[in-house]
This record gives structure tokens, C-alpha cells and sequence, in this order.
């Protein structure tokens, strides 16, 4: 089978094995707007920018210019902005020699050599001042707190320059609503301590800190506060499909045109969740997020919303046969965990619970991913995981059932199902699911009182069910309740010359 590289390949083999062995095989995702062609695009939208002058404009009479620009887990095509946004800053008179690039990772690791000429390309390495952000150096600069108490630390490159410009990438976010626009100040150019309080429990367990969702998530708010009390004057951000190719970019002010690409993603990755029982879901993040654990557990979060929405519905007719899927995640995790604090509340962990109550009294920066992967576990709690990159003890530790090659992890996955089929085991009632998940609770009061009767795990008489669901992460699914989203804006994001 194909390396897990290609993860649509590798999907595309599993369908035909899963079919071959009789299983009920369907694929869910979305479905993407055609590509555009991004040279022409990106020129109609520095031409016509959201909410702001044109760049050439706000670059006159500026002495120094910074581009922050995402490190290697997020496929922001920087080389390909360049060009462009060095033609608008030499119009003003701004050449290469007064531009520096930091590039911005939050508390990620610090990209190698390798990656930086992969980001910035052929014609700009060299041509360009470099700088990688360290979020842990001590010449970090102090620019106040925003309204939420944050303190806000920042790249001294980023607070000296006269004009802040970021590139940035746009798509469903675990916590802060959407990647990209306000998150190329915080987390990327910032601080420990500003990142940590930006992310800290009470703000990822706020209910509205969820994919998707901007007004009134605290997350978001407090990274669009700091993008403004580090005056960030200028953003070009696009939107890729799952293939990494360009399906539209809107450039200008931080807000609106951050606001006009989510906008834009939206309209085409609400989806609904799939009808009829789910006994298996097979998921993995894709490039560039399989560049570890860390970053592939990100498509747990996209399930998580969607296994929320199934249960309330199910809850909902009491006849239908409903029950948590077996999840198989497929990452190369080709450099390792990505963070060993991640790993660190597991260590012993009776069970996911545990791992929850831990990060009360203890928690730190990258945690993040263990508090969404022990979120998850309460509600999802069978997780297969072929990530080849990281060792079987620490994905055991994870509560996750280590596998060797895609092909075992769907068989081990179809075990199981088959087992709990057999024993009976893994009932689950409506009360037990709304105490581990308050999001469905909240929603629906009633259901939390519902009768006790089990769901059922799968009648013998029908074969095993599998949904296919890569870059589960990429899909916008409503919060049982929810009927809150972000501001809206009337601009468009450049799809056309």
C-alpha cells in the first residue's frame, strides 16, 4: 500500500479492502470550489484590498517592513506572496534590505534549515533577513495586556518595524474558530506566557471556543485584540483545498479580510452528519499536519462535533441504534510527538478523565492537544492509531491502540467492533453520554434525563459500517444547540482576475 504520505491514496486502497470484506463503505467530506489561479487572484486582492488601503499606499514613508510568515505545519504558500507583496513595498520605495521575515510558530520547535528554504523558495532565500521566533528568548518585547489580561510579549523584529504584514492560511481551528488572519500575532510571534494565557483551560473549555465559531469565543477574541495591540497593519491570507492548492486569498485589514475568507469556508464545510450507525471512522490529518502527533490529533476535534451531533440526534428517536465509532487515525508522525509535555498528564492515567482532572493543577503551553485528545476520549473512546513515527508505548499511553500498516489498523478496528458485537459491551445510554459530554448535555437538558435503556453497538444481522473521513478536520459541524457563528462581512475574498 502506498506510503502514508499520500493519505488519499492510502484512504482510497482501505475503501476497496473494507468493500472486498463486505463492509458497508461510505465517504464523507467536502466538497471543495474549484481552484483558481493564485498569481492572478493574489492580484486583484492586493489591487483591492478588505477594509484597508492598498499596501503600496500604507508602505509610503515607512523606513523597515516585516512579513511574518507560519512555520512548516501549516502549508501557507509564502513564497508564491512574496513576489507580489515585495513589488507593492519597492513601489514605496521599501527594497529587500529593509524587509525582515520572522517566522512565526508559537512554541512549535524552531524549523530547520531545510524548511526555511522550502517556505521562502528559491528567490527569496538569501535575498531576505530570516528570523525564526522563539517563544522562550528573552528579549522578548512587553506591549502591554489586551482586554482579557493577556500580557503580550512579541518579536522585537515585529514590535521595531514601522509596517507588520502576515501571511497567514484560513480553515477550521479546535479552539480558536479558524486558522489564520489575528493568529499570525498570537500565538505565532508571541511569548510563552501570552500564548499559555491565550490557550489556558477556562478558554479552551469555553463552550464557544470550538471549530467554526468566532463571536463570543474567547479564544479568538483575545488573539484579534493582541493583532490590533501589536498593530498588525496588513494581512494576505488564502484558503487551500485538501490538496494544498489555492481556492481563494483576500488581503487587507486583519479583521475584515480574515472575516471574508471564513465567511467563504464556511460556505462550503458545514456539513451534516451522516446518517444511519457508524461502527468505524477512518481519519488522518494530511500534509502538513502529519508532521507529528501534536498536529495530527487535530482531526479528532472535527469527529468529536460530529459524533456530538449523532448522538443527539439518536437520543432523539429512541429506536435508532447509535453508539461512539472505533476511530482509525492514519499520520506518519514523521517527526515523532511533537511534544513531550503533551504526553506528560498520561503518564499512569487510569483514563481520559484522569488525564482531564490532572491539567487543573497542572498545565502548561502545549498542553492544548492533551486537553482535546482527553476531551475527545470521553466521548469517543476507541482510537487505532497507525502513526509510524512515534513509538507504540507512547501511543498506548494515549489510550490509543497502536497498529503497524493502514491495513491493521482497519482489521483491529473491525475486531473490535465485532467483539463489543458479540459481548455486548460499549452500551452506552443518553444520561452517560451527556455527563461526559456538556456540550450535548447543555444542549438539550431533556436528553440528560432521557430513559437509561442502552444503545445498542450493531445488530449481528447487518455487516459493520465504515466511514471514510480524511482531513476530518477541514468540516464545520453544529454544536448540538449552537446558533452562534462569527461576524460576517459583505467583502469577497479574490477567486477571479
Amino acid at each position: 500500500m502506498t506510503g502514508l504520505q499520500d493519505l488519499d491514496a492510502v484512504i482510497a486502497a482501505l475503501e476497496r479492502r473494507a468493500r472486498a470484506a463486505g463492509c458497508d463503505v461510505r465517504r464523507l467530506g467536502v466538497a471543495e470550489p474549484a481552484h483558481i489561479d493564485l498569481s492572478t487572484a493574489l492580484a486583484d486582492a492586493l489591487a483591492h484590498p478588505v477594509g484597508a488601503p492598498p499596501l503600496r499606499e500604507l508602505a509610503q514613508g515607512r523606513r523597515s517592513a516585516v512579513i511574518i510568515t507560519s512555520d512548516a505545519t501549516r502549508p501557507v504558500p509564502a513564497q508564491a506572496l512574496l513576489g507580489p507583496v515585495m513589488a507593492q513595498l519597492g513601489a514605496a520605495g521599501l527594497g529587500a534590505d529593509a524587509v525582515d521575515v520572522v517566522i512565526g510558530g508559537g512554541a512549535h520547535r524552531p524549523p530547520n534549515g531545510a524548511e526555511v528554504r522550502t517556505l521562502l523558495g528559491k528567490e527569496w532565500t538569501g535575498r531576505l533577513r530570516v528570523h525564526c521566533h522563539d517563544a522562550r528568548a528573552a528579549d522578548l518585547v512587553d506591549l502591554g495586556r489586551t482586554p482579557a489580561g493577556t500580557p503580550l510579549f512579541v518579536h522585537p523584529l515585529v514590535a521595531a518595524a514601522d509596517l507588520r504584514i502576515a501571511f497567514g492560511q484560513v480553515e477550521p481551528h479546535e479552539f480558536a474558530g479558524f486558522t489564520g488572519g489575528r493568529k499570525s500575532i498570537l500565538p505565532a510571534i508571541a511569548g510563552e506566557a501570552s500564548i499559555l494565557a491565550n490557550h489556558s483551560l477556562a478558554n479552551l473549555s469555553h463552550p464557544w471556543a470550538r471549530p467554526g465559531i468566532l463571536d463570543g469565543n474567547p479564544v479568538h477574541e483575545d488573539m484579534l485584540a493582541a493583532a490590533r495591540l501589536a498593530r498588525l497593519d496588513f494581512i494576505v491570507n488564502v484558503a487551500l483545498g485538501g490538496d494544498l492548492q489555492p481556492l481563494a486569498v483576500a488581503a487587507g485589514d486583519v479583521e475584515a479580510a480574515h472575516a471574508a475568507l471564513t465567511d467563504f469556508v464556511r460556505g462550503f464545510a458545514q456539513l451534516e452528519p451522516p446518517e444511519g450507525p457508524v461502527d468505524v471512522v477512518v481519519t488522518g490529518p494530511g500534509a502538513p499536519l502529519d508532521i507529528n502527533l501534536y498536529q495530527s490529533s487535530k482531526p479528532l476535534v472535527g469527529l468529536q462535533a460530529m459524533v456530538e451531533a449523532m448522538a443527539a440526534r439518536a437520543a432523539d428517536a429512541p429506536a435508532a441504534v447509535w453508539r461512539p465509532p472505533v476511530v482509525v487515525l492514519l499520520s506518519s508522525c514523521w517527526d515523532g510527538t511533537g511534544s513531550d509535555e503533551m504526553l506528560a498528564p498520561f503518564a499512569g492515567a487510569r483514563d481520559p478523565q484522569e488525564v482531564l482532572d490532572r491539567l487543573s493543577t497542572h498545565y502548561t503551553v502545549e498542553m492544548n492537544e492533551t486537553f482535546n485528545i482527553g476531551r475527545f476520549l470521553t466521548v469517543c473512546p476507541q482510537v487505532v492509531a497507525c502513526c509510524p513515527g512515534v513509538a507504540d508505548d507512547d501511543l498506548r499511553r494515549l489510550f490509543f491502540t497502536p497498529a503497524p500498516t493502514p491495513e491493521a489498523a482497519l482489521q483491529t478496528a473491525l475486531i473490535l467492533v465485532g467483539q463489543e458485537a458479540a459481548a455486548g459491551a460499549g452500551a452506552v445510554t443518553a444520561p452517560a453520554y451527556a455527563a461526559a459530554s456538556p456540550a450535548y448535555a447543555a444542549a438539550s437538558p431533556a436528553r440528560a434525563a432521557a430513559s437509561p435503556t442502552p444503545v445498542a453497538r450493531r445488530p449481528a444481522v447487518r455487516p459493520p459500517s465504515v466511514l471514510f473521513f480524511p482531513r476530518a478536520h477541514r468540516a464545520l459541524f453544529a454544536v448540538p444547540g449552537e446558533a452562534r457563528r462569527g461576524p460576517t462581512t459583505s467583502a469577497e475574498p479574490q477567486r477571479e482576475g
